[in-house]
């Protein structure tokens, strides 16, 4: 898809019309012209995709609600992401990429149980465990660690992108700590190559997780150790350089 680009909405076209004191009836305001939303370009395996699982007959009207979908998700007008990615699911029931969309943002707006039902079914569809880190962590926010920490091992490294592969065991790490397993949390973070010869974001933020729950478990020195590290790769990332002045 596209970058992700915001874009100035339109503004309605003047002010209603004065009547005038002679009796005449007021002008109509003139008539607002339609904005159409930009749409994302898509790739041809997920055009193939919508056109494969449309019902019969409304292939490119899914295409057309699809793109509009994924452009206000770039957005990041989430509301209209999710009216879209609604009519875009109920023309294509088992699209994985409208269930993924969806998903994703129900997940951009805090509806934990809507996002973890999409991106579950985006899952079953595809059987892709990319998205499990986002399932993961809307169990976490549900106060479901248990439930998190299934989804999290269900990622096999050679399976997906390393960011991925980083992300469900630092949302692994995070739903042991709500168990109050914060040996257990470490552990697995400290098992991740930490000290590639070039750092990736993802590194910072297993960096900065570990950072965090060393912290939380009194273990100043490192923690502190590990922070500096985060905010000598990109001191505007996080909060990383101040978390690490205040354990100087």
């Amino acid at each position: 898809m596209p970058p992700n680009e915001r874009r100035p909405r339109a503004a309605g076209s003047g002010d209603r019309a004065r009547s005038s004191q002679s009796g005449r009836k007021p002008a109509r305001a003139p008539r607002k012209e339609p904005v159409e939303r930009p749409r994302a370009e898509l790739p041809k395996a997920i055009l193939q995709e919508l056109h494969a699982t449309a019902r019969p007959g409304k292939g490119e009207i899914l295409v057309k609600v699809f793109s509009e979908a994924a452009g206000a998700y770039m957005e990041e007008d989430y509301a209209e992401a999710i009216r879209l990615g609604e009519q875009a699911k109920h023309i294509a029931l088992r699209s994985a990429a409208a269930r993924e969309l969806l998903g994703l943002a129900y997940y951009r707006t805090g509806k934990w149980s809507e996002a973890a039902k999409e991106l579950t079914t985006f899952r079953r569809i595809s059987g892709s465990t990319e998205q499990n880190p986002v399932i993961a962590d809307a169990y976490r926010a549900m106060g479901k660690p248990d439930k998190a920490l299934e989804f999290c091992q269900e990622i096999e490294r050679k399976a997906v992108e390393p960011a991925v592969y980083y992300e469900g065991i630092i949302v692994g790490a995070g739903a042991l700590a709500d168990q109050d397993r914060l040996d257990d949390a470490i552990a697995i973070l400290e098992r991740l190559d930490l000290r590639p010869e070039i750092a990736a974001e993802h590194h910072l933020r297993a960096w900065y997780a570990l950072a965090d729950l060393l912290e939380r478990r009194g273990r100043f020195t490192q923690a502190r150790e590990w922070f500096e590290a985060v905010a000598a790769a990109d001191a505007e990332m996080t909060d990383a350089p101040e978390r690490a002045k205040k354990l100087s």
